[in-house]
């Protein structure tokens, strides 16, 4: 079987952040909880919300103002395959050439797509990014 060299060493010029975030290995946040969503193939995930400043606790405040325990995100049947390979173990590499094959794009095209997406993911709190 043939081995695969990464993309990153056949950049010329690539500069280390960029080489980095190819390199880099998505995490699930472990206090989210994943149930199927409504469509067939989409996923529901709860993540929980983050701690809030100490006036949100304050009555009469946090009697008019109950922020929820949990922020549900809704992957439809396109995102979920992405959300499935961030193990921790697949490199977002790997996540951008899986998504490209399956949905019939360039490598370029869908870097566009995932980057964005695992963006997304990780500001809401369902992923992490280990170097």
């Amino acid at each position: 079987m043939k081995s695969r060299k990464p993309l990153t060493s056949q950049l010329p010029g690539t500069t280390d952040s960029w080489a980095e975030m190819l390199l880099a290995h998505p995490i699930r946040n472990v206090a989210a909880k994943v149930t199927c969503g409504e469509s067939p193939g989409a996923l529901r995930i709860a993540v929980p919300t983050r701690r809030r400043p100490w006036w949100y606790h304050v009555p009469p405040l946090n009697w008019i103002i109950r922020p929820p325990p949990y922020r549900t995100l809704i992957l439809d049947p396109v995102g979920a395959p992405v959300w499935e390979l961030c193990d921790g173990q697949t490199t977002v590499e790997d996540i951008i050439r899986n998504f490209a094959k399956s949905e019939n794009l360039t490598f370029h095209e869908a870097r566009v797509s995932v980057t964005s997406y695992l963006r997304l993911l990780i500001e809401r709190g369902a992923l992490a990014i280990a170097l």
